[in-house]
């Protein structure tokens, strides 16, 4: 999956909103529940991008991170290919 930080969308004002009355069901089509087992799973892990980040980091300075080329190539001309781009032939 990619970011695309070109696109820009637009926070929704409070007062554009419909007022819901006392009662009314929102429709089906937004609501969303987890399983018990999808909540329980969810509160155990939390995620903790930033400290998993650092420890890599900490690993390429001392060389011990291995690096799998082949693959990292070919996400790149993925990334480059779902981008448009084509391939480098």
């Amino acid at each position: 999956m990619r970011i695309d930080s070109n696109l820009a969308v637009l926070p929704i004002k409070a007062d554009s909103q419909p007022k819901a009355k006392a009662g009314d069901k929102p429709p089906e089509s937004t609501v969303v529940t987890l399983s018990a087992g999808a909540t329980a799973s969810v509160a155990a892990k939390p995620v903790d991008v930033t400290g998993r980040l650092e420890k890599i980091r900490a690993l390429l300075d001392k060389g011990e991170y291995p690096v799998d080329l082949d693959k990292l190539a070919s996400r790149i001309v993925d990334d480059d290919a779902s981008r448009g781009r084509g391939s480098a032939s």
